[in-house]
């Protein structure tokens, strides 16, 4: 019973997951302009987030690299056994 409870709600939010993200597709084809100023605070933070996600992903490809050349390392010395 539980089972089937758990089932049912995740294809209801599944749902509702497509259905807002329709609502933010649709919605971003009728934006209109802003008129709005941006202060140096705002700039500021914008361009913290870019250079964190920047760090972020270099740190991600980093570690990937590591375990991927670690894998290649194993698969050569393995190969060059006799």
């Amino acid at each position: 019973m539980i089972i089937s409870i758990i089932v049912r709600n995740h294809s209801i939010l599944r749902n509702i997951n497509w259905l807002v993200l329709g609502m933010i597709i649709i919605g971003g084809f009728y934006l209109q302009d802003a008129y709005a100023y941006i202060d140096p605070g705002s700039g500021s933070m914008m361009i913290q987030v870019i250079i964190g996600a920047l760090v972020g992903v270099g740190i991600t490809l980093k570690i990937y690299w590591y375990k991927f050349k670690e894998k290649i390392l194993r698969i050569n010395k393995k190969d060059d056994k006799p």
